[in-house]
């Protein structure tokens, strides 16, 4: 298995807990396999797993979410009272209650999920595996580091504030936008959480929202913001047209794109294939923006493993769009906003509670003077 880890780093020490002994055996041989990945403990269930973290304090704990004796939602929640520093992937079924209780992991604080797949080819389910948890592995370094990157975005910060300010408009104003694009990856449902509570349900332009995430999960994620927000959320739908104060998130394992329409935006939900790796793809739904409207969009991209993003960044931030990147402190993984900061896209770059008033103020034309 390649891996692009970096060798010399203090090993990351991982526990697997599975009650499904090939699965088990499996994510185990998977991780040995990668470099400066060291699996200490594999638990037969969630009891198992808690006593081995005590003892042997891992970095990394994969966590089944069905398990006998203790079940993966009740283990993570002790995992989290007892205040152990190990990260925890949940590994979960494609069905709709599993959806269902990885949102609530992600509530109480898993770093991120796998599927384990269904496939009745063992070489694919194993290759399969072997992508997720190679990301997941990357994802936890690169948590790990992501502090020690503050002092970097803080300077980025002050590049870009003078950028901006130096190649204004004729009038000194950006367009105020016809919509919002939101990319957002690793930590999405929380952030997307935070967000969505803090905007109103009387927006003047739909928003569109790429989240990496399967099939049935993203319908899960968008019934959810939707219980706890003043503004409708949904998953999309093909063919259906785009209504002013309405998030809609793009379909797992879909691309979704946006079409002119006399009324504003017609969607589009296609099985076109994977950019890069992603499907949903937030590159995909950003080019459609700018092939619509241009600068008159608002692109923000939110925490994220990768760089999914930064192609449409640059499509949008050349046409004139203004581009919001979240701050490394606020994220779950300092990824895909930091490709934005670091390659001078991001015009602000905001905590995360302070992005829900900055689009509502650049929407209601206040405070858009470029800064």
């Amino acid at each position: 298995m390649s891996s692009d880890l970096s060798t010399g780093v203090t090993p990351l020490r991982a526990i697997v807990a599975d009650d499904t002994s090939l699965y088990r055996r499996m994510i185990t041989d998977i991780l040995k396999a990668i470099p400066g990945v060291e699996v200490v403990g594999a638990a037969f269930d969630g009891e198992d797993c808690l006593t081995m973290a005590d003892r042997l304090k891992p970095d990394l704990i994969t966590l089944d979410m069905q398990m006998p004796r203790r079940d993966g939602l009740s283990t993570l929640q002790e995992i989290k009272r007892r205040k152990l520093s190990a990260e925890v992937i949940m590994v979960c079924s494609q069905t709709v209650e599993s959806a269902e209780q990885t949102l609530q992991a992600f509530r109480i604080g898993a770093l991120d999920m796998i599927l384990k797949p269904n496939s009745s080819d063992f070489a694919a389910n194993k290759k399969d595996l072997e992508t997720q948890l190679l990301n997941q592995v990357l994802a936890v370094r690169t948590r790990g580091g992501k502090r020690a990157t503050s002092a970097v975005a803080c300077r980025v910060r002050t590049q870009q504030t003078a950028y901006f300010a130096s190649k204004p408009t004729k009038n000194g104003r950006i367009k105020t936008p016809k919509c919002v694009c939101i990319g957002v990856s690793t930590g999405g449902p929380q952030a997307l959480g935070v967000l969505i509570q803090g905007l109103p349900g009387d927006l003047p332009v739909p928003i569109f929202i790429v989240q990496h995430m399967p099939p049935l999960f993203t319908k899960s994620l968008a019934e959810h913001l939707n219980r706890n927000g003043q503004i409708p959320v949904v998953e999309a739908v093909d063919g259906e047209v785009a209504l002013n104060g309405k998030v809609y998130i793009a379909p797992g394992g879909k691309h979704m794109k946006v079409e002119k329409n006399p009324m504003g935006f017609k969607i589009r939900i296609t099985n076109d294939s994977p950019i890069g790796s992603c499907k949903p793809s937030v590159d995909y739904l950003f080019h459609s923006v700018d092939d619509c409207v241009g600068g008159e969009a608002l692109a923000i991209i939110l925490t994220g493993m990768g760089s999914d993003g930064l192609a449409g960044c640059k499509r949008l931030h050349a046409s004139g769009a203004r581009v919001i990147a979240q701050d490394p402190d606020s994220c779950v993984v300092y990824g895909m906003p930091r490709q934005i900061a670091e390659n001078n896209l991001a015009h602000e770059i905001l905590p995360l509670n302070a992005v829900a008033s900055r689009i509502v103020q650049i929407l209601s034309k206040q405070s858009v003077l470029c800064s």
